[in-house]
């Protein structure tokens, strides 16, 4: 039984009908009925540390009596039973663990850790339990036969949904023997509380890792923006003067680009690389137990009749093999290095030709020089004989590089961005925007929480409240949530090049819920396999170049510099991340027992078998700071994701700077792009998207472009 209620628009008095189950309304219960404002914005402020358990034990309690009356129906399998109905379930159990995943992500003190560090096994227990309940699967094999015999007529949609359902269940090992079953869901436990293991101890260790400057004369070439938050950080580290700076999650910060001082640079780039060796509670550190989850993963997909843990995943992801992501990765690592090489020599000349380098180059050295050679280009460009200081468009105020964003969302999609003031904000300090369509109608909120805490999460991320589904008549609310420095009071907030491009990416994300239509919110949005998921996102970025002087070139320096320049460094780097997560988890469990006894020693051994051993590049995240793949197994044996994305980012790229000077054929190209992919979520293969909206297959050659490579002929 449900009960419902009414909530009415503050703008427009439009009233909304919401249900809510049975005796989820309680004054005791503060994720029942008044848990969801406005377009399903959660009202949080009701919400205590204690409440997050008890609801989300309420929330499986009450799926599982779902599925189970599913499971037990006799009636002839159809769409609306079984389909349908498990579509629908488990609703209360989305709303309080996506709240709860938004929340964690965001600011997480003691309390949160400790209510994830309990739920975590619980969830991956409960998951076993859904994707091996034997009726259950029973009955989505009998809608399938039906439909096989021509019985039962799904959409195109339907008949995905009811495939991802099967192969979901049999990746997850529904065909395992009820032994064998119960082995797999105790790795599965183990697995989740060491993925919350890791992500806790990686929390304390980037606090612990902040670099502490006690004179301001170490920190020369830094901006007043900069130098005034890291005093602020400082303060609020209980220093009585000095500076602090916080570490990003990649290994290169963003410091490193402007600090003049070589040992503060040196300190900074060791503090960074050097993470993963801080003991937590048991002894072990970061490293030792990302090491022991892969350890964990080789030995379920073995139970799972797989040889290592990627074969495990790819039934769900978009690439066919491991040959495939090696195939995709020969021609990138070749021409990154010769790239690299290339950058190498000219940033060595110029260092020493300054009098910043007298003996061999540094790992601290290499964003600083290639930084100072693009400033030297400009100001050659110019008609000066230097440029001191960062490029001049490297920074910006955040209102306007928020503009900017929405701005090109407007000019590319015909949307309409509104903060919405009277709205809390999830957390402390986030902000709350009402996105319309070009009619008017109301498509979701955005909310945006943009500055560093102690308990954040590092990076940038996209995330959900909720998202569109015509079947459970739900709304997209979706998060974007940064790193970017807070300012001292009284002062606006800066964002640097490198940060314009994040929230041009994140919004990007942001865009793939928002513009959603799909019937199963397992389909919508950004619901797509792994290594599709950041396609949409790296295409977004181009659209930064409409404020840049030559849109059509995509070169975002000045007259006389490479646009290309730097590319070869960041390349290698980041592919070097990729061969760390494929090597940890193309291991048979033997194999992945003999590298968890030397973590450090694998991870030198991986990256010299493909040649990215580099003294002065060390990879984007190393085993002992890699969130993506140990905390959590959403891009595990899936870090190349991101490389296939900027194969399909880049064809996408060239294709969209075509019609850049002609705003209205950019608007044509625009809703084409977002009819044929953005709105389709996974509601149809990716690559048939991408023909849709472009008219023709990817290819590689775009990316080696863009990167400044020459493609094969």
């Amino acid at each position: 039984m449900t009960h419902a209620s009414q909530v009415t628009h503050p703008d427009t008095g439009q009233v909304r009908v919401r249900s809510r189950p049975d005796g989820a309304g309680s004054p005791h219960d503060p994720f029942g009925d008044g848990f969801l404002l406005d377009h399903e914005h959660p009202d949080l402020r009701r919400v205590s540390p204690g409440d997050w358990l008890p609801a989300l034990r309420a929330g499986v309690a009450e799926e599982k009596a779902e599925l189970e009356e599913i499971a037990a129906r006799g009636a002839p399998a159809d769409v609306d039973d079984p389909l349908r109905a498990v579509g629908r379930a488990g609703g209360r159990l989305r709303r309080v663990q996506r709240a709860f995943s938004c929340v964690f992500s965001a600011d997480a003190g003691p309390d949160l850790q400790d209510v994830q560090a309990h739920w975590a096994p619980e969830m991956a227990a409960h998951r076993d339990w859904v994707q091996l309940h034997p009726g259950l699967h029973h009955r989505l094999r009998e809608l399938a036969q039906r439909i096989d015999a021509g019985a039962v007529s799904p959409t195109a949609e339907q008949r995905r949904m009811l495939h991802r359902l099967l192969a979901e269940a049999e990746a997850a090992g529904a065909g395992l023997s009820g032994t064998d079953q119960e082995r797999l869901r105790e790795l599965n436990r183990q697995i989740a509380a060491e993925e919350t293991a890791y992500q806790r101890l990686q929390r304390a260790e980037a606090a612990e890792s902040a670099v502490y400057v006690a004179s301001a004369d170490e920190l020369v070439g830094l901006d007043d923006a900069v130098l005034s938050s890291a005093r602020e950080a400082a303060r609020a580290a209980g220093h009585d003067a000095g500076h602090l700076l916080r570490l990003g999650m990649p290994v290169q910060q963003p410091a490193l680009a402007v600090l003049r001082d070589r040992q503060t640079r040196r300190r900074l780039h060791l503090a960074s690389s050097e993470r993963g060796g801080m003991p937590g509670d048991d002894g072990r550190t970061t490293r030792q137990i990302g090491a022991d989850i892969a350890v964990l993963r080789a030995r379920r997909a073995r139970l799972l009749g797989h040889d290592h843990h990627l074969d495990a995943v790819l039934p769900l992801r978009t690439a066919s093999d491991v040959s495939a992501v090696e195939d995709m990765l020969g021609p990138l690592i070749a021409g990154a290095r010769r790239r690299l090489a290339e950058e190498l020599a000219v940033v060595e000349e110029h260092l020493r030709a300054a009098g910043d380098v007298h003996d061999e180059l540094r790992p601290w050295d290499l964003t600083y020089g290639i930084a100072a050679v693009e400033r030297a280009a400009r100001g050659a460009a110019e008609g000066r004989d230097d440029a001191p200081g960062p490029p001049a468009d490297a920074s910006l105020p955040l209102e306007e590089a928020l503009g900017r964003v929405f701005a090109a969302a407007r000019r590319v999609y015909g949307l309409q961005v509104h903060e919405r003031t009277d709205l809390p904000g999830f957390v402390d300090g986030a902000r709350s925007f009402e996105v319309r369509d070009v009619d008017g109608a109301v498509l979701g909120l955005f909310l945006l929480d943009p500055f560093a805490r102690p308990t954040k999460a590092g990076g940038a991320w996209m995330n959900s409240f909720s998202v569109a589904s015509s079947l459970t008549g739900s709304r997209p609310v979706v998060i974007n949530c940064l790193n970017l420095a807070r300012p001292a009071d009284g002062e606006a907030a800066q964002v640097t090049r490198a940060e314009q491009k994040t929230l041009f990416h994140e919004f990007g994300h942001a865009l793939h819920g928002l513009l959603a239509e799909a019937e199963f919110e397992a389909l919508s949005g950004t619901a797509v396999p792994r290594d599709a998921v950041e396609f949409p996102s790296q295409v977004n970025e181009v659209f930064a170049d409409l404020w840049r002087p030559s849109p059509a070139s995509g070169s975002h320096l000045h007259p006389g510099a490479d646009p290309h320049w730097g590319r070869g460094a960041s390349m290698v780097e980041h592919l070097a991340a990729v061969v760390l997560d494929l090597a940890w988890h193309t291991l048979s469990p033997e194999q992945a027992e003999e590298a968890a006894r030397d973590p450090e020693g694998f991870e030198d051994q991986a990256l010299a078998a493909w040649g990215l051993d580099h003294p002065l590049v060390p990879p984007r995240y190393g085993t002992g700071c890699f969130k993506h793949i140990f905390a959590g197994s959403g891009y595990a044996a899936g870090y190349y994701s991101y490389l296939w994305a900027q194969v399909l980012a880049a064809d996408a790229a060239e294709w969209f700077r075509t019609v850049m000077d002609d705003e209205s054929a950019l608007r044509k190209a625009g809703d084409r792009f977002r009819a044929e992919l953005l709105r389709r979520g996974d509601t149809r293969e990716l690559e048939e998207s991408f023909r849709h909206a472009i008219g023709r297959e990817p290819t590689l050659a775009p990316l080696l472009r863009s990167l400044g490579m020459t493609p094969p002929a």
